[in-house]
């Protein structure tokens, strides 16, 4: 077990020594015998010296031009058929749908010139600046031809023709497939065009130095983690001048994208996220930057071919300095783009850091070193601390779980330059094996004042792991039909209760709670004993196992599972919030560490037919409270954003599935371009921030929504009771309570909406209910059920109430065995009325009704929006909220 005062320092990272100079990689290039090492080596060194005017940067003259010499001022838009034009194309429609409209508004107003298609997508390449570059690739997705391929007319793998021998002529080679690569330059010069768009750039250096200066005063150690700006890493490049104020911050995420339902990963997509921008917006669609398009459907086989024209691209022009015009300061400035993380789901992350797979003996993906243990003839490994018992030669000793290695512990220079100079198979297997590196990763290919150092450039990866790798193994066991071994009898698991009826009456309530789930919780998740095998998404995952699991395998879940389950939802809990304080953070590190180490306990139990219980993400979870010391919290840097990108582009996806990838890239491209168009010219759409019609701003983010009674009225006799208390406390004296003009909704800080009694219970179709809120009253959490809000005067300034029925305080057995995570009170409607300011509602909250076993009565149990971040980190709003009536 870890001891009680968990020292968070030991969770930081071994940065060691792993720079890599010019030198070292001519050393290793020289060193290479097999292909494949030659090959990626090949790649690092034309990463490394990148530049716009060689072979393979491939941007056209004109945009290069552009690059280089930016325009100065902003681009003349007196011409209002262009504006019309444009506010035509960037409604996202087809080209026959653009057309109609065209040739309909020509006719209705014949002195108009409406751009046509063609023209006006001339005129969005012209004005964004954004050129896609285009490269052939395999037809089979084996590789693209560039780099060391870019001369080859066949694919070295499985031979088949690059050429299309139909289309091709003796002056013209035609290639049978293509791939669009989306050069971030362009886009990052978008952004400081506009003296506005501008000033909100500067945020990021402006927000660093206040955090600077805030750790004089705490002995350089942040009380609260709320960006990767708090992390470690990023704080020491500042401080050492590798990050300078107007060098983007750039997070690199891929992952395969799944357009059909029938198939997992059709093609592969990847993104830059822009840590220059305040999180409320970094994470929205017209901020993220899609930064190429890999066109399936297979899986790439040589990943580094794909991004290397993406990557060579930021490495040019880190090498040789963007020029970016400030509209606000009217002056040139040069940026030198710094690559923050890079990020991907678990079989993407091992093509990026060229480590081996999580079943390989160190398949720690920040490469701490610990290995993993195997069944005798077996080839996959598993991170078990114990070893287990009953074999003759056991891998290694007991590791202890407050004694792990550091991220980066292990030597990756001289286990890279090991594996390097295998001459053949047979030591190349070996060395594999014994170091957990497949290959040299791309990413050495950055100087090292541009990127963190390899392998501690990647991400960590939170969402797969809370939201998807943590289900799949309990859910199984849970249910008993996880895989057992011959030797293992599935009727001694204690822990398969899921069974049958039990696991079909457990479904059921969670398709029964939907009502009681705001519409800001996004997708509700669906019944899991009917759905759990049907594409179960990431967001259902959560919700059902951090906000539903702990209170409805209550009673169903024995002890000390039940328990020991929670101590894990607890943990993440914490772990996935945007706001993560140094002391929850310790709080959260020390019960993973409790549920990693009581999980070898409790099912594992050092039996050899049991190691495969042990997955890679029970060894992830330890390092996540370091990863968040060094990069902020994981979530700010998760795959979160990505899952979002690949649904909304694949949502406007619009031609049959022959076009699909050409239609999937040019969705990007016009992406990029529009993105672009929109930071240059912001009013060339609606401003985010406009209220709707009929509300009402009370200041500090809080908008009172319609509906709005009239007339006011007489509030009833409880109420009144309530009101007239609150009015005496704070000495108005009156002899009858005041009338009263409701309103429905409330919108908050946060963005979501908070509804209430009055507004729902008009309602003819009842809603996702969303009037239950958290309340922080003179420093205590509350949770009410909201009536009604109104306004009122009190000693001659206007304030909002709300009127709300506040629940229990939480059932206390239930809430302390369950490590805070089933916060479980009563309803007590007019018994409990209470009058609060609106500016102490938090969020929505759901309230679920449920009987829990030796529990007298009903209670309701609380979930949140996991994280209260991780929507916002995806960028989702909450959709239909302004205009409900």
């Amino acid at each position: 077990m870890p001891p009680d005062d968990v020292d968070l320092e030991g969770a930081d990272t071994d940065l060691g020594t792993m720079g890599w100079m010019d030198e070292d990689l001519d050393e290793l290039q020289q060193m290479a015998c097999l292909e494949d090492a030659q090959d990626s080596m090949s790649f690092i060194t034309a990463l490394r010296k990148a530049s716009l005017d060689d072979t393979h940067s491939k941007l056209p003259p004109d945009a290069l031009d552009r690059l280089r010499n930016p325009p100065r001022e902003l681009p003349d838009m007196s011409d209002p058929d262009l504006i019309l034009s444009l506010k035509y194309y960037f409604a996202n429609t087809t080209i026959a749908a653009y057309n109609l409209i065209r040739e309909a508004t020509i006719e209705r107003h014949p002195e108009d010139d409406v751009y046509s298609h063609y023209r006006v997508k001339q005129a969005v390449c012209e004005l964004s600046g954004v050129v896609p570059i285009v490269n052939d690739m395999c037809t089979n997705t084996c590789l693209a031809f560039t780099g060391l391929y870019a001369e080859l007319d066949h694919c070295p793998r499985c031979g088949e023709d690059r050429w299309d021998t139909k289309k091709s002529s003796p002056h013209k080679k035609v290639a049978r497939k293509t791939f669009d690569t989306f050069p971030v330059g362009p886009q990052l010069q978008a952004l400081w065009r506009h003296p506005d768009q501008a000033k909100k750039m500067r945020w990021r250096q402006e927000y660093t130095n206040k955090i600077i200066d805030e750790l004089k005063t705490t002995n350089g150690i942040p009380e609260v983690y709320e960006d990767v700006l708090h992390g470690k890493q990023y704080l020491d490049a500042c401080q050492s001048g590798k990050i300078k104020d107007g060098d983007a911050v750039l997070m690199f995420s891929i992952d395969g994208a799944q357009l059909y339902e029938s198939k997992q990963s059709d093609c592969w997509i990847y993104i830059w996220v822009i840590f220059d921008h305040v999180p409320d917006v970094r994470y929205k669609k017209k901020y993220i930057l899609p930064g190429g398009i890999i066109p399936g459907p297979k899986k790439p086989k040589n990943l580094d071919s794909f991004i290397f024209p993406g990557l060579h691209h930021l490495r040019a022009i880190q090498t040789e300095g963007l020029p970016i015009w400030d509209g606000a300061k009217k002056a040139l400035f040069q940026s030198n783009p710094f690559l923050f993380v890079a990020t991907a789901d678990g079989p993407g992350m091992a093509f990026l850091t060229g480590l081996v797979g999580h079943h390989g003996r160190f398949a720690c993906r920040l490469y701490c070193g610990l290995p993993g243990r195997h069944k005798p003839g077996a080839p996959m490994y598993y991170p078990a601390l114990r070893q287990p018992e009953g074999t003759d030669q056991p891998d290694h000793p007991d590791f202890f779980i407050d004694q792990l290695p550091l991220p980066g512990s292990f030597d990756y220079e001289r286990n890279l330059k090991r594996v390097i100079r295998c001459s053949n198979m047979a030591e190349y297997e070996l060395a594999r094996l014994e170091t957990g590196i497949t290959k040299p990763s791309i990413f050495c290919g950055f100087d090292t004042d541009r990127i963190f150092l390899v392998p501690l450039c990647f991400g960590s990866d939170i969402m797969h792991i809370a939201a998807i790798n943590t289900g799949d193994l309990l859910l199984p066991l849970w249910r008993g039909t996880f895989r057992a071994e011959t030797t293992d009898d599935k009727s001694t698991w204690a822990w398969a209760v899921l069974t049958k009826a039990t696991w079909k009456a457990h479904g059921s309530l969670i398709t029964d709670a939907t009502p009681f789930l705001p519409g800001s919780f996004d997708r509700p998740p669906r019944n899991p004993a009917e759905k759990i095998n049907s594409g179960y998404k990431a967001w259902e995952w959560l919700l059902y196992l951090y906000g539903m699991a702990p209170a409805t395998l209550y009673g169903i879940l024995p002890e000390p599972y039940w328990s020991h389950f929670c101590r894990l939802a607890w943990g993440l809990r914490i772990m996935q919030q945007y706001h993560i304080s140094r002391s929850d953070l310790i709080e959260g590190h020390h019960h993973l560490l409790n549920f990693a180490d009581e999980f070898e306990e409790l099912y594992y139990q050092r039996r050899i037919d049991r190691l495969h219980f042990v997955r890679p993400w029970l060894h992830s979870i330890t390092h996540i409270a370091g990863e968040t010391v060094n990069k902020g919290p994981p979530i700010c840097s998760s795959q979160w954003t990505m899952e979002r990108t690949i649904g909304n582009l694949a949502q406007e996806i619009r031609l049959h599935n022959s076009s699909v990838y050409a239609n999937l890239s040019q969705r990007a491209a016009r992406r990029c371009q529009v993105n672009a168009i929109k930071a240059i010219i912001p009013t060339i759409e609606p401003s985010d921030n406009a209220s709707p019609k009929g509300s009402l701003d009370i200041g500090q983010g809080y908008l009172l929504l319609q509906r709005r009674e009239r007339t006011a009225h007489a509030v009833r006799p409880c109420e009144a009771q309530v009101l007239l208390r609150y009015l005496s406390d704070n000495n108005v004296h009156v002899t009858s309570a005041p009338l009263v003009t409701q309103w429905a909704r409330l919108r908050l800080p946060n963005g979501q909406v908070a509804r209430s009694a009055w507004k729902e219970n008009a309602m003819s179709k009842q809603p996702r209910m969303a009037r239950n809120v958290k309340l922080l009253i003179d420093g205590k959490t509350t949770v009410a059920e909201v009536l009604f809000y109104f306004n009122m005067m009190l000693h001659d300034e206007e304030k909002t109430f709300a009127f709300v029925s506040e629940f229990s305080q939480p059932h206390t057995d239930l809430f302390e065995n369950s490590s805070q995570t089933v916060f479980a009170c009563r309803y007590r409607g007019d018994a409990s009325l209470k009058l609060v300011e609106v500016h102490t509602i938090q969020s929505v909250v759901a309230m679920i009704p449920h009987n829990f076993p030796g529990i007298d009565g009903v209670l309701f149990y609380l979930v949140e929006r996991p994280g209260l971040d991780i929507i916002r980190m995806s960028g989702v709003e909450e959709e239909g909220i302004l205009d409900e009536e």
